[in-house]
């Protein structure tokens, strides 16, 4: 559903079909008094780091996102991700998949806690790009808004200008990573096996 930037402030979460779209100029002050307009705050619910049912708010990482997990949160690649499960086959005996995704424990992202009776993340530092950016995205010419209780509150300047820097930051970063994954995969051929392409190469899954 596409919105007008006019009456993003006026509307109520409750009534809007999500995700919904706005078009607007890709610079960070255009960026950022949309984000005012949406009332945006984010008010640390952790909503975005559980999944209601399935595969709701994995959270795609690249290589470069898992390594640094891995350091700040003193634990193994495996322990910070696992592959993105939409597989697809290849070959005679082959799947692939691209990318990876945080993992989580029952309901949530591994790495939420609480602190002091509130959600907390034990990474925020090096908290991935998608994480960063949430409940936001730019795709193509438009900013996608998805559900989130933070929406049609009051909004500090410089939270609205932060946000729109890091998601023309993530824009960059997500175009570069999409590249090295392109190359990867028309460069070699598909092994056989589970194998996950990502801007590192490829990697046949074991066990």
């Amino acid at each position: 559903m596409r919105t007008s930037i006019a009456s993003a402030g006026s509307m109520d979460p409750r009534s809007i079909e999500f995700p919904f779209r706005l078009h607007v100029p890709r610079t960070e002050g255009a960026l950022a008094d949309l984000i005012r307009a949406l009332g945006f705050s984010c008010i640390r619910c952790g909503e975005c780091c559980r999944a209601k049912s399935g595969d709701e708010h994995l959270v795609l990482v690249s290589p470069d996102e898992v390594r640094e997990i891995a350091v700040a949160g003193g634990g193994s690649w495996e322990s910070v991700a696992e592959p993105f499960p939409c597989f697809t086959p290849h070959g005679s005996a082959g799947s692939h998949t691209f990318e990876w995704c945080l993992r989580r424990e029952g309901d949530r992202c591994r790495f939420l806690r609480e602190r002091g009776g509130f959600p907390a993340c034990s990474v925020y530092l090096s908290r991935p790009w998608i994480c960063r950016t949430y409940p936001f995205v730019l795709e193509g010419e438009d900013l996608l808004v998805y559900p989130c209780p933070g929406l049609s509150r009051a909004e500090a300047t410089m939270e609205a200008e932060a946000m729109a820097a890091d998601l023309l930051a993530r824009q960059c970063f997500e175009r570069e990573e999409e590249e090295r994954v392109r190359k990867v995969f028309e460069g070699s051929p598909l092994p056989q096996g589970r194998v996950v392409i990502d801007g590192d190469g490829m990697k046949v899954l074991h066990g």
